[in-house]
């Protein structure tokens, strides 16, 4: 077993050996109640994303007892958003704390720059996709 952690090495290249493949994806079941959203922005329609955050919460009422927020893009490996999480988890998930996550998420991140965005650019996208996929994932929860 090969945790995600350790799986990835850099842009599109993994640490499997050419003579090993991937044959099983394992996630944990989400609890019930969850919402979830993934937010991307690319160029055009079927691009790589330049960004891309995926968020899952479970609601108590306003009450987050449960954040996970990770991204694509702004890095070279996907980049798991904890201090933002804990936002959300001990403030909840009115609009302010959805605010100071998204502004934590930009602080997070130290993405490269190249032909297709600056570091600013994707720093930015990263606050402002964290802010949209949270919305979306909240209103999922609510059903």
């Amino acid at each position: 077993m090969i945790r995600a952690a350790d799986l990835f090495q850099t842009y599109l290249t993994t640490n499997l050996a050419p003579d090993e493949i991937l044959t099983e994806v394992r996630l944990p079941a989400m609890p019930a109640g969850a919402g979830y959203a993934l937010e991307e922005f690319a160029r055009r329609h079927g691009d790589f994303a330049i960004i891309g955050i995926a968020a899952m919460v479970v609601r108590e009422g306003q009450r987050c007892k449960l954040a996970r927020l990770a991204t694509a893009g702004a890095g070279p490996v996907p980049v798991r958003l904890r201090a933002a999480e804990e936002i959300l988890e001990r403030e909840g998930l009115g609009e302010a704390a959805i605010e100071a996550a998204a502004r934590k998420a930009t602080e997070l991140v130290d993405p490269d720059a190249d032909i297709h965005a600056s570091a600013d650019y994707r720093r930015h996208l990263t606050g402002v996709l964290t802010k949209r996929a949270l919305t979306r994932a909240i209103g999922v929860a609510r059903g």
